[in-house]
This record gives structure tokens, C-alpha cells and sequence, in this order.
């Protein structure tokens, strides 16, 4: 069972901001193999959703409001659990804190390319042709505002 946990940047003990660096660094710089600056000042003003099982981090993703937007990324489930349907429960819960704290604000994502069918069972368009970043081929996505719940 996962808990679920968000938090802003001053909310983060220093334990789980390492936990969080630790494995975007892990997935995104090493498994990627692409060299840039991970941890960046979106940072500062994102909202940081975390997934747990016990004390072990297990999937992350962080939401943020951009150029009149909402978006998200730095999605991740750690590869000992991917498979598991994680990934899913970590896009509910993204959409959770969107409709919680951005209700009425259009979603705009960048998706790695290979990641284009798994946002699209979610309601995500691809927008826009392919385009490189930090190395790695992505598109633009977008869905809908999500309404505030009555």
C-alpha cells in the first residue's frame, strides 16, 4: 500500500528532500543517461507529490503553475515497482492536488516521447510537433481545466 503525501519545498524534511533528489537524479541524470541541472528553482514554488511504501520513496511527480497554466513533471516510479500500476495511482493523485489546488486551470505538460500513450489513457492530447529537451525527445500535452468539484 502506498501513502501519499504532498508537500511545498519548506514543508520537505531534509530526509525526504534527499529521498526526492536521490531518485530524480537516479531516473532522469544516471538511467537516462542526460547531463543537466536536476534540481532547478522550480523547485522552490512547486508542490512535491510522494508516494511511500514504509519509508522507501517510490514515486514522485511535482505540479506547478506555468505561462497561465498548470503542468507537472519529473514523474517517476522507482524501477522495483514500475509494472504495478504505481505510475496510474501517481497520475490520480497529480490530478488530485490539480483539481484541489488549480481547479479551472488549463493542463499543459512536456511528455517524453515514449511516455505519449500512457498520458493519453488519461485524457491528454498530444500538441505540436516532437521537440528535444535536456536530450530527450518530448511532445506537448494538454487536457482540458479540470471543474471544481460541487
Amino acid at each position: 500500500m502506498i501513502k501519499w503525501t504532498t508537500s511545498r519545498l519548506d514543508g520537505l524534511s531534509t530526509e525526504n528532500l534527499y529521498k526526492v533528489a536521490y531518485e530524480r537524479i537516479r531516473t532522469f541524470v544516471v538511467a537516462q543517461q542526460r547531463v543537466y541541472q536536476e534540481i532547478d528553482e522550480v523547485d522552490a514554488v512547486a508542490h512535491h507529490i510522494m508516494g511511500f511504501q514504509g519509508s522507501r520513496l517510490v514515486a514522485y511527480a511535482r505540479v506547478f503553475v506555468e505561462q497561465g497554466a498548470v503542468t507537472f513533471g519529473r514523474v517517476l516510479t522507482i524501477p522495483e515497482v514500475r509494472g504495478q500500476g504505481v505510475g496510474r495511482q501517481l497520475v490520480v493523485q497529480i490530478e488530485a492536488e490539480i483539481q484541489r489546488d488549480y481547479a479551472g486551470l488549463p493542463i499543459s505538460i512536456e511528455a517524453q516521447v515514449d511516455k505519449r500513450g500512457f498520458y493519453e489513457k488519461f485524457g491528454y492530447q498530444a500538441t505540436g510537433d516532437v521537440f528535444e529537451f535536456n536530450g530527450t525527445p518530448h511532445i506537448r500535452m494538454t487536457k482540458r481545466a479540470m471543474k471544481l468539484a460541487e
